[in-house]
């Protein structure tokens, strides 16, 4: 196989001469040897060997013009801080330089002091959405649980029973039940 300079890599045959003799390969296709048929008299038409074509030489592609070197692709050579060690130089202040720099002069640590607490909301809802849905999944699988919502609604009638007999029954026990509910009410609502 040669390859043309100047190409693209684009394989050529080579050329092997072609001989009168018994040769088993004619530019390239083989000759079959005669089959025991032909032995007993019969004709065998042999296929004559097709002639290779030669590919057209590729042209040479002109080299493409230098495209101006954009924003993104360009090099960038950052000279080491003085009191940096060896392999230490200052790209993370040239990064923030560059950010800034696009970002229109905006400061962003001001901007992240503005934005955490709406951040923070938002992901304490994402946080509270995620768990009530594992929370409604949980209830659900158990739910498909055969006799489990009788029992444990039994277990609860049980406990609801026990706590009124011990804590409602007498006058002073039902008031400091309804100061501690209303306290915390207080507290949740912002009133007390």
């Amino acid at each position: 196989m040669e390859i043309t300079p100047g190409s693209a890599a684009i394989p050529q045959p080579e050329e092997k001469p072609i001989t009168d003799g018994a040769a088993a390969e004619t530019a390239g296709a083989e000759i079959a040897p005669p089959s025991p048929a032909a032995s007993e008299g019969e004709a065998v038409s042999e296929a004559a060997p097709t002639p290779v074509a030669e590919p057209a030489s590729q042209p040479v592609a002109a080299p493409a013009a230098a495209a101006e070197p954009s924003a993104i692709a360009s090099t960038v050579s950052v000279p080491a801080e003085p009191g940096a060690s060896d392999g230490e130089g200052g790209e993370f202040q040239l990064l923030l330089a560059k950010l800034n720099e696009q970002l229109g002069g905006v400061d962003l640590a001001s901007l992240w002091e503005q934005s955490k607490q709406p951040l923070k909301l938002i992901g304490l809802a994402l946080l509270l959405i995620l768990v009530l849905q594992l929370l409604g999944a949980v209830l659900g699988t158990l739910d498909h649980v055969p006799m489990l919502p009788r029992i444990l609604q039994l277990i609860g009638l049980i406990w609801l029973s026990l706590f009124a007999s011990q804590r409602l029954v007498r006058s002073d026990e039902r008031k400091k039940i309804i100061d501690a509910v209303s306290s915390t009410w207080g507290d949740i609502t912002g009133k007390n």
